[in-house]
């Protein structure tokens, strides 16, 4: 189902239900309205109305009695009128009675009032003598009447406290339903909010790691195609686009590696012809002639060392770089690193200082390419310090594992196990924070104002980290306290019972 589609799907469902909610709004309050203008209009005049008529009934009791001890004719004529109203208040009661009970009520009412009316006004018109008194069949149906009379006003209060009864059941139904349906709604949206942004941000956070996957260099991820809406389309360019990028890429490996390969060949013919001709084998050379063929020579040696770092990249991408490991001196290969290093710090008249421990640190490497890395590190400590500067060398036992290690890296090293640390602190401008990670991924240079002398390519610190990494070792960049950078390299302590013995007491 498509995005679109479950949103108004989802919210479409939401939207239903706040509907229904509202007409069923309308219809209660329609309801009430009804319910309190039968109990206002109805039930209510009813219920005066009968009180009227117990009122009408008592007095004309009253007016009898009086008519017949007194026998004057004012009691007879207003006798004849609260009949009257009398027999009005029951026509409205039976003319506005709903109930069965109001109606059973007045029905005998009636049954008994006309015939005791007839008979009421025949005595009337023949009137006794004054001080007579009423037939006793009068006065008991006149008891009758009187208790009928109220049972029909009880009857009218029993209906309208039944409607006041079903008035108040009516709004407490509502506002259960209301809660029912706010809850429900609620959780409707919250669960359609829930599915929706589920649909959204899982395929969101895939692509996310996909691109991220994409500019770190893996071309080999792949998004899930198995959806069956817009992502999954996304999805699909997606892999299109990563699979055309991973034959570019595979196509560059394959040219650099060819060009470079195809370079060593002439140039190793041009480094001998040019060192032929420094040993002035062909003949005599002038001091300018001679400085010009040494220039010539350095910038050979450095186009040497690019291509053998594409060379080596080529190698660590194909996953074929070759290590012999052996047991090392740590101390020795750093100053054999150190001694290669020193003619061209001698160049910017940089001094180099080194610091070694006691004893030998021995440790488990390829010794060639533990060297390549420190010339690597302390060739660009020196590249990057001024002139008459400092770099200062230095290698000693790390029995834990340094606190300022990048978090990355704990996934290589181990907290029981000794390791051999060297620093390398040069006295140039530094690295910003944001750089230094990135100076380690392939062709990043500094960004500067203007560009080092004999600055490469930018894949030193990419393969040195490599070769790092191949050693279970750690390689990572600080600030130093005294202004500069400093190079921290990490490399596991060789098992030797030799190594043991000096070690003994340290607890690891």
């Amino acid at each position: 189902m498509k995005i679109t589609t479950r949103i108004i799907s989802g919210y479409g469902l939401f939207i239903a239900i706040l509907a229904g909610l509202a007409i069923y709004q309308v219809i209660t309050v329609r309801r009430m309205q009804s319910f309190n203008h039968t109990l206002r209009e109805t039930k209510f005049q009813n219920a005066v109305t009968s009180l009227h008529a117990v009122r009408d009934h008592e007095i004309i009791v009253e007016l009898a009695r009086k008519s017949f001890i007194t026998a004057g004719p004012d009691y007879v004529r207003s006798l004849g009128d609260f009949e009257k109203d009398y027999e009005s208040q029951l026509e409205k009661v039976k003319k506005n009675a709903p109930s069965a009970e109001e109606r059973d009520s007045i029905s005998r009412l009636e049954q008994l009032w006309v015939p005791f009316a007839e008979r009421l006004r025949i005595l009337q018109r023949d009137l006794p003598e004054e001080g007579a008194s009423l037939p006793e069949s009068l006065e008991n149906d006149m008891e009758r009447l009187g208790l009928l009379t109220d049972s029909l006003y009880q009857a009218s209060l029993r209906s309208m406290s039944a409607e006041v009864q079903k008035s108040r059941a009516a709004s407490e139904n509502v506002v259960l339903i209301l809660w029912f349906s706010v809850f429900a709604a609620l959780a409707i949206s919250i669960l359609v909010s829930i599915l929706i942004y589920r649909s959204i941000a899982n395929p969101l956070a895939s692509l996310t790691e996909g691109t991220r996957a994409i500019a770190e260099g893996k071309f080999y991820y792949r998004l899930d195609t198995s959806r069956n809406d817009e992502f999954s389309q996304l999805a699909k360019d997606f892999n299109t686009m990563t699979h055309r990028l991973s034959e570019l890429d595979e196509l560059k490996k394959e040219f650099v590696s060819h060009v470079s390969h195809e370079l060593k060949a002439p140039l190793a013919s041009m480094r001998e012809t040019l060192q032929l001709m420094l040993e002035q084998i062909p003949g005599p050379l002038t001091d300018k002639q001679k400085r010009l063929l040494e220039l010539n020579l350095q910038c050979e040696n450095r186009l040497t060392a690019m291509i053998r770092n594409l060379l080596d990249l080529s190698r660590i991408e194909a996953g074929v770089m070759d290590y012999e490991i052996t047991s090392q001196d740590l101390a020795l290969l750093v100053q054999n690193a150190v001694a290669e290093i020193e003619p061209q710090a001698n160049e910017k008249k940089i001094q180099i200082g080194t610091a070694f421990p006691a004893d030998p640190l021995w440790v488990e490497c390829d010794a060639a390419r533990v060297i390549q890395v420190l010339i690597n590190l302390v060739a660009n400590a020196v590249k990057f310090s001024p002139k008459n500067g400092m770099v200062q060398v230095s290698v000693e036992v790390a029995r834990r594992i340094p606190e300022g290690v990048p978090r990355h890296w704990s996934v290589y090293l181990l907290e029981e196990k000794l390791y051999g640390l060297i620093t390398i602190v040069d006295s140039g401008p530094g690295i910003p924070e944001i750089d230094k990670e990135s100076i380690f991924e392939k062709f990043h240079q500094m960004k500067k104002d203007t560009k080092t002398a004999g600055q490469g390519v930018g894949l030193g610190l990419t393969i040195s980290r490599t070769i790092i990494e191949a050693h279970r070792g750690a390689l990572w960049v600080e600030d130093n306290p005294g202004g500069g950078s400093r190079f921290l390299l990490l490399l596991p302590a060789a098992e030797k019972r030799k190594y043991e013995e000096i070690y003994a007491a340290t607890s690891l």
